[in-house]
């Protein structure tokens, strides 16, 4: 096994956990921003979601490309370490904590988001309900109240 190889290996997981990081950002900002109903900045959080969705693809990629090359395909986070270098395991071990950790606060961002979204997306619709009978209401009584002029 090329150690070359296993420290490729490594900067990967240390440039997905960046990714993580920059996606938890983002999520916390579509929170604050749907807390606050500013809706052309949700707009522009989905969008940068969507850039980043691409690139954690492209990180898969060269994931699976990289463990085939280390002879280790189908391998799992949880069992790297023990197929890791002996110089390299508790870098390895760091790096997978750190990675497992980065994953876990992204996960929780992504949730309290997705939470509040939903709420804020039920308030609209009551409103909306509501909007739509007070102008119903208005309408039919606005029917009774007219005077007909014709004679």
């Amino acid at each position: 096994m090329a150690q070359t190889t296993w420290q490729d290996y490594l900067k990967l997981m240390r440039d997905l956990t960046a990714a993580l990081e920059t996606l938890t950002q983002v999520e916390r900002e579509k929170n604050d921003a749907a807390s606050q109903g500013d809706l052309p900045r949700v707009e522009e959080c989905m969008k940068r979601e969507q850039v980043m969705s691409l690139s954690l693809r492209g990180f898969d990629q060269r994931r699976d490309k990289l463990l085939g090359e280390l002879g280790l395909k189908g391998i799992t986070l949880g069992q790297l370490e023990e197929h890791s270098p002996d110089e390299l395991q508790l870098e390895t071990k760091a790096v997978v904590e750190e990675l497992r950790r980065k994953y876990k606060l992204f996960q929780a961002a992504s949730q309290v988001a997705r939470d509040t979204l939903e709420v804020n997306l039920r308030a609209i619709e009551q409103l909306q309900d509501r909007q739509a009978g007070d102008a119903a209401e208005a309408e039919e009584t606005r029917k009774h109240h007219q005077t007909d002029f014709r004679a």
